[in-house]
């Protein structure tokens, strides 16, 4: 796939990921935006090494719950 698809796919799953984290703790969405920038999880999330982009945005954001509780995420499904 090319670089292009694979920025989409990864700015697709950001926005989906700060849209959960708003409404899950109901902030705002330039709240949600800085925790996940924050995140270990935003850093794989943003390397095209990792293909993180392919995970559902469910497991995404699971992870990004289970980092935020213990500084640790898990990669889930696939």
């Amino acid at each position: 796939m090319d670089k292009s698809k694979n920025k989409f796919m990864i700015l697709e799953q950001i926005q989906m990921l700060c849209t959960n984290i708003k409404n899950y703790f109901n902030i705002t969405y330039n709240e949600a935006r800085k925790l996940l920038y924050h995140s270990k999880l935003y850093k794989a999330l943003e390397d095209e090494e990792t293909k993180m982009w392919y995970y559902s945005s469910y497991d995404l954001f699971k992870m990004f719950l289970e980092e935020k509780e213990t500084g640790r995420y898990t990669v889930y499904g696939g």
